[in-house]
């Protein structure tokens, strides 16, 4: 049962003294409890295995494993399928066969929303991610950033209430993920949705995050959970000339290195 909200609403991320297996042997989650409330925007940061991409998984009901403790998610428990969660990849994992329109409204097909009102969505998203012009063109012509901006739409056209953002901009050169960093927080603050954000890039879940939650090397535990009190609107470019943002980044990766350190006594 989710502790609700102020406004009686439940939490969009509720998960309680989580721990979980895979084999029955190795643990990967270790008493994990975490809570985003509705309109949050919470980065996940930690080593590489530490559980961050396990606990995005186990909200969107993807996965199957021995575990111990309680996630729900809007009130549920996380399920496959779930109409009010949207989960964004770190490949963009677009349909080669499709347009970049019918890329965007993919969500909402699957949702078996009628097809005039899916592609007006689409279409819209496409104009909001800077795309007008490209919405007949294939992914194979479409660059990297392209194609991120592409999941992007697809991403905020399902209008979900909770976002899963699996390390969308991981693999892209500076210039572009600073941009797309840029056009997620303009969309984040239109639409106030709740995020949980994984990324191994502490500058990035500083930029963009409510809160950064800093994870230890497996097995995942929760060693701290950061208040992100910078202003919003914000601007990534601005930020990197903030005294406070610097000093933010600092304490996170004292965090950081606070996690390897109880891992490897």
């Amino acid at each position: 049962m989710s502790i609700p909200n102020q406004d009686g609403s439940p939490l969009a991320v509720d998960v309680r003294a989580l721990s979980l297996s895979f084999d029955g042997v190795r643990q990967v989650l270790d008493r994990v409890s975490l809570s985003v409330a509705a309109g949050e925007f919470v980065a996940l940061v930690g080593p590489s295995g530490c559980g961050k991409t396990t606990l995005l998984n186990l909200c969107a009901g993807l996965v199957n494993a021995r575990r111990q403790g309680t996630v729900a998610v809007c009130g549920a428990p996380g399920q496959l399928g779930n109409p009010r969660v949207a989960y964004m990849l770190a490949r963009d994992s677009l349909l080669p066969w499709a347009t970049a329109l019918d890329n965007a409204a993919f969500g909402l097909k699957v949702q078996g929303r009628p097809l005039t009102e899916r592609r007006a969505v689409a279409q819209q998203m496409l104009d909001r991610v800077g795309l007008s012009g490209f919405e007949a063109s294939y992914p194979k012509a479409l660059s990297h950033g392209m194609r991120q901006r592409v999941a992007l739409a697809r991403t905020f056209a399902i209008d979900a209430d909770l976002m899963l953002m699996g390390e969308p901009f991981g693999a892209l050169d500076a210039q572009t993920k600073l941009q797309l960093q840029d056009l997620l927080l303009s969309l984040c603050e239109a639409s106030r949705r709740s995020v949980v954000f994984v990324t191994h890039d502490l500058s990035e879940a500083v930029a963009v995050a409510d809160r950064v939650v800093v994870m230890s090397s497996r097995p995942g535990r929760i060693v701290a959970d950061v208040a992100v009190d910078l202003p919003r609107p914000r601007s990534i470019r601005a930020l990197q000339r903030d005294p406070h943002f610097h000093a933010l980044y600092a304490r996170l990766w004292a965090h950081l290195e606070q996690g390897w350190s109880s891992h490897e006594g």
